[in-house]
Formats: C-alpha cells, structure tokens, sequence
C-alpha cells in the first residue's frame, strides 16, 4: 500500500477545531505510529482493506459513527473525514472517551474551559500512565440548552461520568474554567461517598466574590470574542459586529478558524458556550473539597492563588512557564513533567 504523510505547512500547528478532527488525527497517528498530525494529513487507504477497516473500526468506537469504506477512501485528509463524521456523528455525549477505553483501568477526567472543547489532554496521552476522557461542553453540539452556571454544567457531567463502568478512584482536571467544573464535580463526588484520587486545576481564576459585579453580559461577550478571533487573523472589525454579519463566517473559514461545513449557527453556539461558561465561573461559589489540591499556575497571582486554600483540604501550587493557552501549557516540559508526576503519585497501589 502506498501511504504516507503529505508536507505539513509551515507555520505553527494549528489546534484540532472539534472533537471530531481530534478523533480522525489520533485514529491517523496511531496506524501511522507517530505522534500527531496535522488536519491536513494525508493518508490513503487505497488497496489496504485491514488499515481502512481499522481506522473505521477506531472511529466507530470514539463518535458512534459508521465510516463507509467508499468515503474514507474518498476523504484522504484528517479534515476531510472529520467534515464526514460531523455531519452523522450523534452528538449526546459529553464524555469523549478513546477508541481502547478500558472501564477496569484508571481515568483523568479532562473538563473543558470556556472554549467547550477539550482535546487538548490527548496531546498529553503519550506520557500519562492512564487513560484519559474529554468532557466537551454541554450544548456544544445543540443537542441540549447551553447551561448557565457550574453547578448546573456539574450536574450534567456528573451523570454521565457515574454511567460509565469506570474504577474509582476518579482522578479529575480542567483548564481556566474547567477548573472550577472539575472542583465542583469532585466535591459532589464526595458527598456521595465516592473516591477522588486527584484534583488538578490548570490556571484557574481563583475565587473572588467581587469579580461577579463587573461581569459582562452574555452578548457584550459574545460580541467580544467573535472581535478578537477576527482580529487574530487580521480582520478589522467595526465595535459592534454580529454572527450573521456579511463576511464573519467566510472570513473564519478562509483562515481555517471554523472548518468549511460549519455554518452561522454553530459558531453562535459556540460563542454562547463561551459566554456562559465565563459568566458561570465568575458567578461561581466553590464549597469545600477535602482533599489535596493541585493547583498550576501561569499567569494568575500568587496572592490570589492562596482564595483557593480555603476552600480544599491543602493547595499544593505548581509554577507554569507558559501563556495561558492549553496548546502553551500542555507542551511545556516543566508542566508535563510536574502534571505526570502528580497523577503517578495519585494512582493507588496494584496489588
């Protein structure tokens, strides 16, 4: 069979834009045994019935959704077969779980911040000593009403994750936002007499009762991000501008911010997933975890990374060198070496 890798572009690596572009990359990597790939990876099955049937067959497992043998074949890049499994995948899971999910082996439990996706803990799978499961945002997919608060994105999460024959101890993490998600679902766990082994927060705002009266509305934020993605690709944008603002959403795809068969509609809810999610974090009024706390931090305060002490049990702080971005922390090696170490160190023992 003729395969390879085509000529990656040059320029930094984009990040996977949906779960399901997370899905084809990991699915291409692991038959091509590398590391990663970008979404314009090409990879040709053409004549190799075992690699399309195993690449099918991986695919099936993470999005529940049948990839013919014809458009696989048809679709020779990350983006294309994803732009495939966007379109059929059901959507009514929030919990991503890998191809090879074993209920019997330990889980670190991955909840999204503000942006609702929560792919970026697969870059980290090569090094982790246990599997590890996205929580994307409830909404994301339009399957449900986005939530408005922590709480009420907890309660959501915390059902499905107490369906799934996984072992206890729970090991749970989340980034900026999801960090208070994370802690709100550790605490309930607890209260119900379940074990936590972990509980990592990842450059999350600490508690601060006063940040709650200078939160912006839900369309001020909206408004808000939609004006910074476009200024990030260079786009200059008048105060106010709207989803269905002529040129928005071509504009986004042009620069391949948004994937070409995403439309108005799902970048509208992909803002309002943000805007909420930020409003519920700011709102937010953590109760107390009695556990060890891990905390990492890269650019909040040290002065305010001691609000969290009284809300756990103990705040064990780790210093983080990077940008506030999962893509900057998560490759940083002093990060990767600290955050693998914690959940080693979180395991329990085999007998």
């Amino acid at each position: 069979m003729e395969q390879g890798l085509a000529p990656v572009p040059e320029g930094p690596r984009r990040p996977y834009r949906d779960q399901w572009e997370a899905a084809v990359a990991e699915a291409y990597a692991d038959e091509l045994d590398v590391a990663d790939v970008s979404i314009d990876t090409a990879f040709s099955t053409s004549g190799d019935d075992e690699a399309a049937a195993r690449i099918a067959d991986r695919l099936f497992e993470t999005t529940r959704a049948r990839l013919p043998r014809a458009e696989l074949t048809a679709r020779d890049t990350v983006e294309r077969v994803a732009a495939y499994l966007r379109e059929r995948a059901p959507s009514d899971r929030c919990l991503q779980l890998p191809a090879d999910f074993d209920p019997h082996a330990p889980s670190l439990f991955y909840f999204h911040s503000a942006s609702g996706t929560a792919m970026a803990i697969r870059t980290l799978r090569s090094v982790l000593p246990v599997q590890s499961v996205g929580v994307r945002a409830a909404g994301m997919e339009g399957e449900r009403e986005v939530p408005r608060s922590i709480e009420e994105f907890a309660s959501i999460y915390l059902e499905e994750l107490l369906r799934l024959p996984a072992e206890q101890p729970y090991l749970l993490c989340g980034f900026s936002t999801g960090g208070a998600i994370a802690f709100e679902v550790a605490c309930r766990l607890l209260a119900e007499g379940r074990r936590v082994a972990m509980l990592a927060l990842i450059d999350s705002q600490p508690p601060d009762p006063s940040l709650a009266a200078g939160v912006s509305s839900e369309e001020v934020l909206i408004g808000g991000r939609l004006q910074e993605l476009l200024r990030r690709i260079g786009v200059d944008v008048p105060y106010t501008i709207t989803v269905g603002d002529a040129g928005v959403v071509s504009s986004l795809k042009e620069a391949r911010v948004l994937a070409e068969t995403v439309g108005p509609e799902v970048l509208r809810r992909q803002l309002e997933v943000f805007a909420r999610t930020l409003r519920a974090d700011r709102f937010y009024h953590p109760g107390y975890y009695a556990g060890d706390l891990h905390y990492f931090n890269a650019h909040i305060a040290d002065d305010l990374v001691g609000n969290w002490e009284p809300h756990a049990r103990r705040v064990i702080r780790h210093r983080v060198e990077a940008d506030h971005h999962e893509y900057s922390i998560f490759p940083d090696p002093g990060f990767r070496t600290e955050f693998v170490d914690a959940v080693r160190d979180a395991l329990p023992e085999r007998p």
